[in-house]
């Protein structure tokens, strides 16, 4: 999806996460690389009898994620219908500001194409098993959590009012403190909150067109992906633990989504991505470590919700972060407006395999596994549900 389109298309299909420039010839230090093409177009319809200006919605305002750049993946934007103003939002992400007009006349439309080619990279951190190895003997304790770090990701900010007096969001403080407010091993204390929330949060049996504030997750007892993390990112903050929260695509090898929302004033036509949302969390020594609530936890083994989380396969494309933006309250209000009006938002996005490193197919565990099963897409799923298999294994032999 695209501009605050793919802003607000990502934060859009959050509510959907249900399963859910660089270099010519980007590779990684070892030469283990997975690639992908990203498309994403967004047709915007005037249908009604008035002007339109089309940056006065977030759901229609066209600005996209220029995805990060590091040693996990290399993202080049190789086309784009308009030319783009580069710049960084209020949370540090690259964007970019197509040109397109300002407003729309009555039966006019537009359409925004944008492609990006992303090549994901195997690093010592996102191998089949985690590396390093998580032990609470070896997690620091919260008076070693830097000060700066604190003073950034544990204020009230964004959907995360964690200093809010109404009653529900006092149910949130009481409940952290409950939890863990006297464990100081912050490995300890997070997997306490993890497993409440394992426990305890549902997810929705059904698409809702409101995204839920962290209170409300706890009062409905129900939550997706991003609802779920933005949920123990609230008990984080609460507790002095630096936490926000971190934004993605997967491929889905054999996922097609459509449907429609907002009154069908936004329709979607998802092929094989589906968008995706995971807390960061700040634990000693080992600095920032995904927690995955709805991909990766497993109530018989909670830390498989940090080894196990989706943005440490080779399948996850990371896109943003949100540290400060009360990205919720604003997609809701702009959701509402868009409902009101004669404007209709079409989005199609794909994400389709490209390649694979000849290395990556050489390597012995993975020889076999791309013989016996023929399919790159398969590939992909296979290393992700191998590091799970190993991981649960390794428990059992533990025990």
């Amino acid at each position: 999806m695209m501009p605050k389109l793919i802003v607000a298309s990502s934060l859009i299909a959050l509510m959907f996460c249900g399963f859910l420039v660089n270099v010519a010839n980007p590779s990684s230090p070892n030469g283990y690389y997975i690639g992908y093409h990203l498309s994403f177009s967004t047709t915007i319809t005037n249908k009604g009898s008035s002007l339109v200006y089309v940056a006065k919605n977030k759901l229609t305002d066209p600005t996209i994620f220029l995805f990060p750049n590091d040693t996990v993946q290399t993202v080049l934007l190789v086309s784009s219908s308009h030319s783009i103003n580069a710049d960084v939002d209020r949370d540090g992400n690259r964007i970019g500001i197509l040109k397109v007009e300002e407003s729309l006349r009555p039966g006019q439309s537009i359409t925004i194409d944008v492609q990006f080619r992303v090549d994901l990279h195997l690093t010592l951190e996102r191998r089949l098993e985690w590396k390093p190895s998580l032990e609470y003997s070896s997690s620091g304790h919260k008076q070693q959590i830097p000060r700066e770090l604190v003073d950034r990701y544990c204020v009230s900010a964004g959907p995360w009012k964690i200093n809010d007096s109404s009653p529900s969001w006092l149910s949130v403080r009481r409940l952290a403190l409950e939890l863990a407010s006297n464990e100081t091993n912050v490995l300890a204390a997070l997997m306490r909150l993890t497993e409440w929330i394992g426990q305890n949060i549902k997810y929705p049996t059904a698409r809702r067109d409101h995204i839920q504030s962290p209170d409300e997750t706890l009062s409905s007892r129900e939550g997706d992906c991003d609802e779920q993390a933005n949920l123990i990112i609230s008990f984080c903050r609460i507790l002095g633990i630096p936490a926000y929260l971190q934004c993605g695509c997967v491929y889905l090898p054999s996922r097609v989504d459509k449907g429609s929302k907002f009154n069908g004033r936004l329709s979607f036509d998802l092929d094989r991505l589906g968008w995706h949302a995971w807390a960061m969390i700040y634990v000693p020594p080992w600095g920032w470590i995904p927690v995955d609530m709805t991909m990766g936890y497993s109530r018989e083994y909670p830390l498989l919700a940090v080894e196990g989380a989706a943005v440490e396969t080779l399948s996850t494309v990371v896109s943003n972060n949100l540290v400060v933006t009360d990205y919720i309250s604003e997609t809701n209000l702009a959701a509402e407006q868009l409902g009101r009006t004669d404007v209709y938002v079409e989005e199609k996005e794909s994400m389709k395999p490209t390649g694979i490193s000849p290395e990556y197919q050489a390597t012995p565990s993975m020889q076999a596994t791309t013989i016996a099963l023929m399919g790159f897409g398969v590939v992909v799923v296979a290393a992700y549900l191998t590091a799970r298999f190993t991981t649960k294994n390794r428990l059992k032999r533990n025990q």
